[in-house]
């Protein structure tokens, strides 16, 4: 019985192909650590400052920046508070939609997948202190600014990513990794 050998065209198919997925491998891995990594950090940082200061209590670092420990009732910069039930369903939809339009996107390029690990990431968990606690620990406490915690940065700073990313030319961030 003969065999045939793949033709020089479908070889080098095959190689961009397994390359491919490999990257795409990759990207989702990034995705996911980072994500459990913020979600981990984060809680670690508030339960830190449960256990070391009490409510409302202040700690100065230096001048126009302290740590204080914060019970954020609502969404960002105190929004919408009292209402719990609400924003951790916003929250759960909001992560959906998030994961659903990002997914094609993560596959496709290396920093939207390290966009959406801090994003995704920060938002589980001020969703896990919504869910567990009623209201968001925030401690990173500077003058004339409201209070935040890890999760806030890293929500911030993966939607700068996100958005740096989806700016990003394909074929220039393939040669990045």
């Amino acid at each position: 019985m003969r065999t045939t050998r793949p033709s020089m065209g479908e070889t080098v198919a095959q190689a961009i192909d397994r390359r491919h997925r490999r990257q795409t491998q990759r990207r989702w891995m990034r995705f996911a650590v980072l994500a459990a990594l913020v979600v981990v950090l984060d809680q670690t940082a508030k339960a830190i400052i449960r256990a070391t200061l009490e409510p409302r209590e202040r700690i100065d670092v230096f001048p126009g920046f302290q740590i204080s420990r914060v019970a954020n009732e609502g969404i960002a910069f105190g929004l919408f508070p009292g209402r719990q039930a609400i924003v951790a369903v916003l929250t759960v939809i909001a992560l959906s939609a998030i994961a659903i339009a990002l997914a094609g996107l993560v596959a496709r390029n290396a920093t939207v997948a390290a966009g959406a690990g801090l994003l995704v990431g920060g938002s589980i968990g001020n969703l896990i202190d919504r869910l567990a606690l009623g209201a968001v620990v925030d401690f990173i406490d500077f003058a004339r600014w409201p209070a935040f915690n890890l999760a806030d940065c890293a929500i911030t700073i993966g939607a700068a990513l996100i958005i740096i990313g989806l700016m990003q030319d394909a074929e220039e961030d393939e040669l990045t990794e």
